[in-house]
């Protein structure tokens, strides 16, 4: 159906896993915006983005299920702000580290109004590139501490070596379910010639292939907007995902640089429908 997305799309754009999307279902959140009757296949609108968002940042702020039901069906902005302050009080009470979640909870009320202005997407052919790599595996809220050290091991294997990058490094989700206890990344640098296996880098190469891509800029608080108009091009342009989601750090982080310096590019790996049933390829009932 032309304008709508499969979930793994979906999933893909909202960085919310599939399973959380089937329970959200399930619970009345965010129900589909069509189900195929006859396989079953959900599919998404872009104009459900925003509720995903909101979802997934009420529950990145520990903000209970039944409570968020609640924000969701307020019919004014004070029952909404009535939920979240409950919800303020207690983890107000709680350790330090929570106080952080309690400040920001104001700041979600404004989510459903905002509309984020769609970036700029764009294929292009990117041919197969050999590259040095290193896993990490890590929980999804200690993915930014684990980023750092990983590079570090992976510049300094190659500086070892007397290797220098070709362009600039990136990472590759190899894990798509966000729910994981662990997600496996590849941190990895394209060199013109593959590195010696040591114990903490490995020789790999980006397989040659179309990508869809967008360039993010600035911090990564915001970088959902880069996912999101990456699922809707999608979704306009009726493509199929065809391999782990890839960010490009075209200027990164350094000492001197500014956060509204930073440049990322984000890209998918894609390719045209080979025939109408190739959502087999990317969603799940």
């Amino acid at each position: 159906m032309t304008g709508l997305m499969p979930i793994g799309v979906f999933a893909r754009a909202t960085r919310l896993s599939v399973r959380a999307l089937r329970n959200y279902d399930r619970l009345g959140l965010l129900v589909p915006a069509w189900v195929d009757p006859g396989t079953g296949y959900r599919r998404y609108g872009v104009d459900q983005f925003p509720r995903a968002g909101l979802i997934r940042r009420l529950r990145e702020l520990e903000v209970p299920l039944p409570e968020i039901a609640e924000i969701l069906a307020a019919d004014t902005p004070e029952q909404a702000r009535a939920v979240i302050e409950r919800h303020r009080e207690r983890v107000a009470a709680r350790a330090a580290r929570l106080d952080e979640i309690a400040g920001r909870l104001g700041a979600v009320l404004a989510e459903p109004g905002r509309v984020p202005g769609w970036l700029h997407v764009y294929e292009r052919w990117r041919p197969a590139q050999p590259t040095a790599r290193v896993l990490v595996r890590t929980p999804l809220s200690g993915l930014a501490e684990a980023l750092a050290p990983g590079f570090a091991r992976l510049f300094a294997g190659l500086a070892a070596q007397g290797i220098a990058p070709t362009g600039p490094a990136g990472t590759r989700y190899l894990s798509d379910d966000l729910d994981a206890a662990e997600l496996e990344v590849e941190l990895f640098a394209p060199v013109g010639r593959p590195p010696q296996p040591t114990a903490t880098i490995a020789a790999g190469e980006l397989a040659g292939c179309l990508l869809a891509a967008t360039v993010h800029e600035g911090g990564y608080d915001d970088i959902e907007t880069a996912y999101r108009s990456l699922g809707r091009w999608i979704a306009e342009q009726d493509r199929v995902l065809a391999g782990p989601a890839e960010e490009r750090y075209l200027v990164s982080p350094a000492p001197g640089v500014p956060t509204a310096a930073l440049r990322t590019e984000i890209a998918w790996p894609v390719r045209p429908p080979t025939s109408p049933a190739h959502s087999a390829d990317q969603e799940t009932k």
